[in-house]
């Protein structure tokens, strides 16, 4: 939070590796000793995710079976964590959705995110 203050932005959004609900009270006295609001908290994870065109669709978001219910859990335990710092919002990358709604692909995850 001292870099973004520094830098003189007023909002920022957080990412964290690991979300321990201990450590929300540490984030929001850094938030209030600088004056920054976090207008979301961005989660990821867990599992493998490759930032590319290749493998992204395969790795990123709620699409990927193998991963889809473990990244749900961690997404409410995220908000679970956003809620005790008094940020407002969460959010996440849901995948590589098909466009095209008869793809089988297409329903399961749109379902888990709309929960």
């Amino acid at each position: 939070m001292a870099k973004v203050h520094e830098l003189g932005l007023p909002t920022c959004q957080v990412f964290v590796d690991e979300i321990e609900l201990q450590f929300a009270g540490h984030l929001r006295q850094a938030l209030d000793k600088y004056g920054i609001e976090a207008t979301s908290l961005v989660v990821g994870g867990p599992g493998q995710e490759v930032w590319d065109f290749y493998q992204g669709p395969l790795t990123i978001g709620l699409v990927p079976r193998d991963s889809r219910e473990a990244r749900v859990a961690h997404i409410k335990k995220a908000s679970d964590f956003a809620k005790q710092c008094g940020i407002a919002a969460v959010q996440t990358h849901c995948g590589f959705i098909p466009e095209n709604p008869n793809d089988p692909v297409y329903r399961k995850p749109l379902r888990r995110c709309a929960r």
